[in-house]
């Protein structure tokens, strides 16, 4: 790329790394130098790049000029045959090809000297490949895949559990942020046909790490991309969250957030999901958490994949109510057709003097790739919690995150690492009194958070023989989290320091035989915890597990439309038995039917059991904060839980469109909540159990002519709280009975791109209770709210794109949580270079 434009990242770095309390430079100063960056590098990309050519050797045209002349295309891909849909190929794991991006043209590539199955992207553990490329039905590009074979150019991260996109969200419209001036060599029925095929015979990993087409999943699967990430104005993955069908993400004070999926939410001391990053567990091993926080940024993403669900017959516990990946791109992701390396740089600048940086670098020499990437995130943050009458001001919202991180792939061999260090104001707000939940107690404006964290992971993939895939990784986690807090009588930072560290790995197989597949593997995970806040009698050695598991997974085809599928997995905890006393092991079972009622009806019925251990915090904490005090108990039992769910799928309009129809029914037992004790001490208690009635519905389309695609979902919950005492039940904290998404892209001309992401979320309860003067205490409801976020770019030429963003376009004054505003308006623009 020209260098003008190359130097840009490394002089905003330098702006805002010098002083940001300072003199600061304005936005606007800012946004009108990224323009004429973009500006700037038209005429000098034009004049040194030479045109492209084609597959077939002629040189493209711009586009949009010289219509009238003569245009080579290339053959357009293969629609499905008109045979019946539901007829298992011939290998049963596997579905008929398809493109990763049918929507973008791809040039006809070398098949290597071993190429797998033409697919969207193969799982670490896949099916065998098929025949060579000689029995393919046109060379295609490379498809995505971890460390698949010798020669393969995977991008997926191949330690992720999930590939390939799945239909039951659109993918973004052609020609948004790709092909730029360049006419459509597919042509609008290619498209068309594309679109129809990724609905109809999309392959995801999911249910069972092993490839199954989406229609024979019988679990509710989501797949966003990292673009659609982008157009949510999101700087959090809680703030993505919010945008995901189905769950919820709240922020509180103190950078808490809390993420729930169909009802069942988490407090801010431990969680009921379970966050992956390329298949690997990012959960606290002192909380069971997972920072949805600046502390885990969204840099270098490929896609996020979700289940709703129960997720514990593979994943063991925390994957109680759903499953989130965070999917990263691999070097080949960067890499352009023809070329040993490639690069992308992001810009962004806006109010509150924020501003985020992004740089990726990838290069391939021989069998080795690499790949390099910086995420700088600086912002002053809205003035959330002013109060005149105090003469408090919050300064307290400011965030600085550096993340630098980096791959290496020789083969079937693979290492990543990333390392993020964060300096974190922690908002405190209005004199509030919460019973068993601290997380408001205070109004201190000076506490701040330093959290370091390193993330380590090497993984191996092999081919055996034609019928057994193995697969192997081992990773580490180290984790460092300092905490300066105000002392309320002398007013002084007393620092609290806790570290937490894991070792963590697993092998697994997959076995294809026939009609049958049988993935099965082992893991382990091994924490060590250094928390001074602990129970008295306990010391440092005494917070610690081990965690073993192991699972099996079979799909079984006795016809051609129906699908049966199991599985089962086994966990055992080695904890101290002071630590817990009510420890016991876990077996997790799951069963599934899938029916291909017709080609374009697809039922679906699914129980799962999963689990929830207390967490070494809920066990073993005893801690002061503020006002409040917080106990743990040896005494717990595990969280279970039962889902029964029945899905009914429709593919009207010649599959065009598809329509979801889902009803489940959750029994939860032994649920874990802090208790109110005595005055301001509160204690994790058993306190119940719980059941959620639900039902979601979803539409989504694909509309090739209006170059747009749209989606919609509602979701109705009934989630009623059980107490044990036999009172009556009550709706679950944090469980709105009703939530609508909707989102709409469409490409403008060639050039251009609008995104609308729309949210109402009904009323709902806080799990925060106001204590009276009288003693007395008082559940909190929130009111519902309506906010909706926006993004229009424009694609200058084909390395530089430019778009601003809108978020909380109706300055919807809202509480995520009680006394914890939602931030206000804000506009943002960002400058986004690739070569």
């Amino acid at each position: 790329m020209h260098s003008t434009v190359m130097s840009w990242p490394r002089r905003i770095a330098a702006v805002v790394l010098s002083g940001r309390r300072g003199s600061r430079t304005s936005p606007r100063i800012l946004l009108a130098l990224f323009l004429a960056a973009g500006l700037i590098a038209v005429p000098a990309e034009a004049q040194t790049k030479p045109k492209a050519v084609s597959a077939d050797g002629q040189t493209k045209g711009k586009g949009l000029k010289g219509k009238s002349k003569k245009k080579v295309k290339p053959q357009p891909a293969p629609a499905p045959a008109p045979v019946d849909t539901f007829s298992p190929p011939d290998d049963p794991t596997t579905s008929p090809s398809v493109p990763e991006e049918p929507l973008t043209p791809a040039a006809p590539a070398t098949p290597p000297a071993y190429e797998p199955a033409p697919e969207p992207a193969p799982s670490p553990v896949a099916a065998p490949a098929p025949a060579p490329a000689a029995t393919t039905p046109a060379p295609v590009t490379p498809p995505p895949g971890g460390l698949a074979a010798p020669g393969d150019s995977g991008t997926m991260a191949p330690t992720s559990p999930f590939a390939g996109p799945e239909g039951n969200r659109p993918l973004p419209p052609p020609s948004s942020m790709a092909g730029v001036g360049l006419d459509d060599p597919l042509g609008q029925s290619s498209i068309e046909s594309a679109v129809n095929q990724l609905l109809s015979e999309a392959v995801v990993t999911t249910a069972g790490k092993r490839q199954q087409r989406l229609q024979d999943v019988p679990l509710t699967v989501a797949w966003i991309p990292a673009e659609e990430l982008a157009g949510t104005g999101a700087f959090s993955l809680c703030e993505a969250i919010q945008y995901f069908p189905g769950l919820e993400c709240r922020r509180g004070a103190m950078r808490k957030v809390s993420v729930s999926a169909r009802g069942l939410g988490s407090n801010f001391l431990s969680n009921r999901l379970l966050l992956l990053k390329d298949g690997r567990p990012l959960t606290d091993p002192w909380t069971g958490q997972f920072y949805a926080d600046e502390t885990t940024p969204m840099s270098n993403l490929k896609q996020v994949e979700v289940i709703r669900g129960p997720g514990s017959s593979l994943y063991g516990s925390n994957a109680f109510s759903g499953v989130i990946n965070l999917i990263e791109r691999q070097p080949s992701d960067l890499i352009p057709e023809g070329r040993d390396y490639g690069m992308e740089g992001r810009i962004l600048a806006g109010q509150n003097d924020t501003y985020r940086v992004q740089t990726t670098a990838a290069g391939r020499a021989g069998p080795v790739e690499m790949l390099a990437s910086y995420y700088g995130f600086f912002s002053d943050g809205p003035q959330l919690l002013n109060e005149e009458r105090k003469d408090v001001i919050d300064t307290n919202e400011d965030a600085q995150v550096h993340q630098v991180s980096g791959k290496l792939k020789v083969k079937n061999f693979s290492l990543d690492a990333d390392y993020t260090d964060s300096n974190l104001g922690r908002p405190g707000g209005k004199t509030l009194s919460f019973k068993g939940n601290c997380g408001r107690c205070h109004y201190t404006p000076d506490d701040n958070e330093y959290v370091q964290n390193l993330n380590a992971s090497a993984q191996f993939d092999s081919q055996v023989t034609d019928n057994l895939r193995v697969y192997a990784q081992g990773y580490t986690v180290f984790k460092r989290r300092k905490i300066d807090l105000k002392n309320m009588i002398t007013e002084e930072l007393q620092p609290s320091l806790g570290k937490r560290r894991r070792f963590g790995g697993e092998v697994r197989a997959l076995l294809t035989l026939d009609k049958l597949n049988i993935t099965f593997g082992g893991d382990a995970k091994d924490d060590f915890i250094n928390n001074q806040n602990i129970l008295q009698g306990l010391t440092r050695d005494d917070t610690v597990q081990t965690i073993f598991g192991g699972f099996v997974d079979a799909e079984f085809r006795p016809l051609a439309r129906v699908v049966l599928s199991a599985g089962a997995r086994y966990d055992r905890y080695q904890i101290p038995e002071k630590v817990w006393t009510a420890r016991t092991d876990q077996i997790s079972p799951r069963a599934s039917i899938v029916f291909h009622a017709m080609d374009d009806l697809t039922l679906r019925t699914n129980y799962g059991r999963a689990f929830r251990a207390p967490t070494l915090a809920e066990l073993a904490i005893n801690q002061q904060m503020y006002a409040a005090t917080l106990i743990g108990s040896p005494d717990l039992r595990a969280e279970t839980l039962d889902t029964y769910e029945l899905a009914v799928d429709f593919w009207p309009f010649q599959r065009r469109v598809r329509m979801t129809a889902t009803g489940f029914y959750n029994r939860a037992t032994n649920f874990i909540n802090q208790e109110f004790l005595f005055g301001s001490t509160s204690q994790f208690r058993n306190i119940g159990d719980a059941r959620v009635v639900g039902a979601e519905l979803e539409m989504a389309a694909q509309i090739p002519a209006l170059n747009s695609s749209f989606d919609v979902a509602y979701q109705f919950l009934d989630a009623q709280a059980l107490p044990y005492d036999g009172s009556p039940a009550t709706q679950l904290d944090y469980a709105p009975h009703h939530r609508v998404y909707a989102r709409a892209r469409s490409a403008v001309g060639k050039i251009g791109f609008v995104e609308v992401y729309g949210l109402y979320v009904g009323e709902r309860f806080d799990p925060g209770f106001i204590v009276e003067s009288t003693g007395e205490t008082q559940r909190v409801k929130l009111p519902g709210y309506v906010t909706a976020t926006a993004r229009v770019g424009v694609n200058i030429n084909e390395n530089v794109a430019m778009s601003l963003l809108g978020t909380n376009l109706f300055d919807s004054k809202y509480e995520e949580s009680f006394g914890f505003p939602a931030p206000p308006r804000g506009v943002f623009t960002e400058v986004k270079l690739t070569y």
